[in-house]
């Protein structure tokens, strides 16, 4: 004898979750998942954190976990790209409150930036770090940045607030590549250099300042 109802006797039976509830409910288990992750990666480290421990700290069974994420990287991808979303919202929101001021949107967002690092020590160690634990979302993250820099340099040069003989590409990538090292370097040990001084001498590597300063 079978213990499964038939089609018909399921749908006459047995009470439906509402759509919207129940896509309430995986939310929240998403929600979950995300922050247990979050806060065992930031303890942990990403190679010694398992799935099996992330929902277990969500309260969901192991195999609930894979109904969300194909595997622990893809949390973990999750986490760093809103992470980075967020960022770039924020030195989006400082950039532009200062305008036109060249030289102010620039420290803003060289605050906005090591602010972040300061806030995100972990996840900064993690993608950026020497041991190189997030793989390729490092360089995943660097390419989703990348756009808005050139675009931002480009428009420097162009307006001749920056050296003509840079090319915007090269000189983002320069910029980045500082940036995300420094700031790793940075978030390992704050006590390595004071925060202000973070903020200053990336403000002053900046090809806006150099420029300003020689003309």
């Amino acid at each position: 004898m079978s213990f499964t109802p038939s089609a018909g006797a399921a749908n006459a039976d047995v009470p439906t979750e509402p759509v919207g509830a129940a896509a309430r409910s995986r939310a929240e288990t998403r929600r979950r998942l995300v922050e247990a992750g979050t806060e065992l990666f930031a303890r942990h480290g990403l190679h010694a954190t398992t799935s099996t421990q992330i929902a277990r700290a969500a309260g969901v069974a192991a195999g609930t976990f894979y109904l969300h994420f194909a595997d622990k990287h893809a949390l973990f991808r999750e986490i760093a790209f809103a992470a980075l979303s967020e960022l770039r919202q924020r030195m989006e929101a400082a950039h532009f409150a200062l305008a036109p001021d060249a030289a102010a949107q620039l420290r803003a967002r060289m605050e906005t930036l090591v602010a972040f690092a300061d806030e995100r020590r972990d996840l900064v160690r993690i993608v950026f770090g020497r041991g190189a634990e997030a793989g390729t979302i490092a360089a995943e993250m660097t390419d989703e940045l990348f756009p808005g820099v050139e675009s931002r340099l480009r428009e420097r040069i162009d307006a001749g607030r920056a050296d003509a003989g840079l090319h915007p590409a090269v000189a983002a990538q320069a910029l980045i590549a500082t940036w995300m090292r420094v700031v790793a370097w940075w978030a390992e040990d704050p006590s390595r250099a004071p925060r202000d001084a973070v903020v200053e001498t990336l403000v002053r590597l900046h090809p806006v300042f150099t420029f300003q300063r020689a003309r």
